[in-house]
């Protein structure tokens, strides 16, 4: 019979040998699925990205100096009344268009009205005293010191009736200007103070927009020179000007100078208080390849582009310019007649495969008429 030890040494033997035979099959296992999955990707044929393309074109732009202004009218106040006193006629209506002279606003002037007819009682009554010592003094009756007195007190008189005349006159507010008149901030019935603002008037007829340029600049800005502007509020409409007025002296802490452009605004699309983009454009022309604004894309590593080579693509790294229009200046990384991807991009990386797709889906997304049209 076997003893205690050597049935031992045998149980563990044939567990050695059940632990090597089940991880060997796990690890067979692994390795075979790891090979299979290895294989599938290997053969797995590469996927082909719908994308839109455009060609790269060779353009001649004016080169421009780029800035941001702000907008203001070419007239432009709040209107407010010179004296004080209750509103008794409002004559105009909020955003109404008005005429140089047009009466808005009418203030109570009954106090004044008395004190006028008061004051024209006693300058009548200085008028009749005046002429009756004009005909004594040549009779001898009265002195020439006493004619004198008298002229005095008529044109006392006189110029307290024109006084109060011009106090009456301010009780009456008028348009200064042809314009566009705000929303109304005063009320029937309500008292007003001098220099209480009524309703703010605008001409916008012509639009003046304030900019800076650098000093190193001030060399190629000129009065005359054409100026293109830009606004959020209207993306696809460019508004020509020129430049207006420049200031003479350079601010010493920034070394900007103030510069002054003049745009007509016959639509009245442009409004005061506005940012826009502001291009002062040079006189020489010079040839740039330009592309769309949708072909870039933008990361932290530099601006880039994928140009079709024909059923692959590449990834560009370029130097980007000026911007119009939708299309973008590239200084280096495109030449005139690439075909760079205008859309799909997201899914595209160095060397994939592409096919081309009928229409750019943001365009068609554009084009296609809503509910409303």
């Amino acid at each position: 019979m076997m003893d205690a030890t050597t049935m031992n040494k045998k149980r563990m033997a044939i567990m050695l040998a059940a632990s090597v035979l089940v991880f060997g099959g796990v690890f067979g296992f692994v390795a075979f699925r790891n090979a299979m999955i290895a294989k599938f990707f290997a053969n797995m044929p590469t996927p082909v990205i719908a994308v839109t393309v455009e060609p790269a074109r060779a353009e001649q732009w004016t080169s421009s100096l780029s800035t941001v202004g702000t907008l203001s009218a070419v007239n432009g106040v709040d209107i407010a009344a010179a004296a004080a006193g209750l509103v008794k006629e409002i004559q105009f209506e909020s955003g109404q268009a008005v005429k140089k002279g047009q009466m808005l606003l009418k203030l109570d002037s009954d106090v004044e009205m008395g004190d006028l007819r008061s004051a024209q009682a006693d300058a009548e009554l200085a008028r009749l005293t005046a002429r009756r010592s004009e005909t004594l003094v040549k009779s001898g009756a009265v002195s020439q010191s006493a004619v004198d007195k008298s002229d005095a007190e008529l044109k006392a008189r006189e110029a307290k009736v024109a006084g109060i005349r011009a106090q009456i006159e301010k009780k009456a507010v008028f348009a200064p200007f042809d314009g566009v008149l705000g929303v109304r901030k005063i009320d029937l019935g309500q008292y007003l103070q001098p220099g209480q603002a009524v309703v703010n008037l605008q001409n916008l007829s012509v639009i003046l927009a304030d900019f800076t340029v650098s000093q190193r600049d001030l060399s190629v800005v000129v009065p005359g020179q054409t100026l293109m502007l830009t606004t959020d509020s209207w993306p696809d409409r460019v508004f020509e000007g020129a430049v207006s007025a420049i200031e003479p002296q350079v601010d010493a802490k920034t070394g900007m100078i103030g510069v002054q452009g003049r745009f007509a605004n016959t639509e009245g699309l442009l409004r005061p208080g506005m940012f826009a983009k502001v291009a002062v454009m040079r006189s020489a022309s010079t040839e740039v390849v330009t592309i769309p604004e949708s072909a870039i894309a933008y990361s932290l590593h530099g601006d880039s582009v994928f140009i079709v080579h024909g059923d692959t693509v590449e990834r560009a790294v370029v130097q980007l310019g000026d911007r119009r229009q939708g299309r973008v200046a590239v200084a280096k990384g495109v030449r005139p007649g690439d075909q760079v991807v205008t859309s799909g991009q997201l899914k595209l990386s160095n060397g994939a495969k592409v096919e081309l797709a009928g229409e750019d889906p943001l365009k068609a997304a554009a084009a296609k008429p809503t509910a409303r049209e």
